[in-house]
């Protein structure tokens, strides 16, 4: 028989000794953000995507072109096909090159190598109810620099390529284009004259469509070497999409872009600007009850390390007014090009 006694005993025996306290720490600092007062916010964001839609392939064929123009018989050597480099192109790709270790008479200085390769092709006639098709592509693959006393006057440490289709008949215009560029890209023959003059390091992909319908995208990265977006912004990220009102659809928003466009200043802090869902088509308030990406207002939420900022809103109607306008298809036409005698 148990008695009260020992029941309390073997009651006391099976009780488990209690775990020591947890040390957690000190409670998290708050968490500290920038200083967002006067920034003319969408004055920058409206700045980045001006930049952004003048970075193209357009930009490293003109810089090469016009440095390449100024080298001399032997320097440097001019190649048809791939050089021997260690390229990611078929032996038999065709194309043009040029690699070499040499300086001219002058002081101009090539060093590396470059491979360029570009076709088109018109097909029918523009004049008649039937029209005409021009398509064109091309790329450049590169670890070059072109340099004389004044300093770089072209430099491309990566690959760009562009392609353009283009449909013209009587009272008809139609064409698409995209541009991509992946790696370092800077040089006088390059960016004189434009928002970027001290260059770029970038994977950006751009796609527009003019004539019956004018829309865009962006995708990618861009940091900046020089001259940031309004003096303080020297990186850009996106990833957006949008369309002109006049070729908007019933059920298209064309007061705001799809996607999100982002800015990072020189103390390495990123502001983030949120537009409507990019790939969520059907979604609604209910899918974010958190945040108005349901709205079509031509204004985004502005978040800095996660926390939301309130709204941005940016009028984009400048990039219908010739911002995106292609290249001509004359441009994608490679050429055994000489340097001067």
């Amino acid at each position: 028989m148990f008695t009260a006694s020992t029941l309390l005993a073997l009651s006391l025996a099976c009780t488990p000794e209690e775990e020591p306290p947890v040390d957690v720490g000190d409670p998290a600092e708050e968490l500290a953000l920038p200083d967002l007062t006067g920034t003319d916010w969408p004055a920058a964001y409206a700045e980045a995507i001006t930049v952004t839609a003048e970075l193209r392939t357009a930009l490293a064929w003109s810089g090469h072109d016009k440095a390449l123009a100024l080298g001399r018989e032997g320097c440097p050597d001019i190649y048809v096909g791939a050089p021997d480099e260690d390229l990611d192109v078929d032996e038999d790709a065709g194309g043009v090159s040029w690699s070499d270790y040499c300086e001219t008479g002058g002081g101009l200085a090539f060093t590396g190598f470059s491979w360029w390769d570009g076709r088109a092709t018109v097909e029918g006639d523009a004049a008649s109810p039937e029209g005409a098709t021009a398509t064109g592509e091309r790329t450049m693959i590169a670890d070059a620099v072109i340099a004389d006393n004044d300093g770089i006057r072209f430099q491309l440490d990566g690959e760009v390529s562009d392609a353009l289709t283009r449909v013209d008949a009587e009272g008809y215009s139609r064409w698409t284009w995209s541009s991509l560029i992946q790696g370092s890209l800077t040089g006088a023959d390059v960016f004189t004259g434009t928002a970027t003059p001290g260059g770029i390091r970038a994977d950006l992909y751009l796609y527009a469509s003019g004539g019956d319908v004018e829309y865009m995208e962006a995708r990618g990265d861009v940091y900046l070497f020089e001259e940031p977006v309004l003096g303080r912004f020297d990186s850009i990220s996106m990833d957006l999409a949008m369309i002109e009102p006049r070729s908007a659809g019933p059920e298209d928003c064309a007061e705001e872009p799809l996607g999100y466009l982002s800015l990072r200043d020189t103390d390495a802090y990123w502001y983030d600007l949120v537009f409507l869902p990019r790939y969520d088509e059907n979604a609604t308030d209910e899918d974010y009850p958190n945040n108005p990406y349901g709205e079509c207002d031509g204004c985004g939420t502005l978040y800095v390390r996660g926390l939301e900022q309130g709204e941005v809103c940016v009028d984009f109607s400048f990039l219908w007014e010739g911002a995106l306008s292609p290249p001509d298809i004359e441009d994608f036409v490679t050429s055994l090009r000489l340097v001067s005698q």
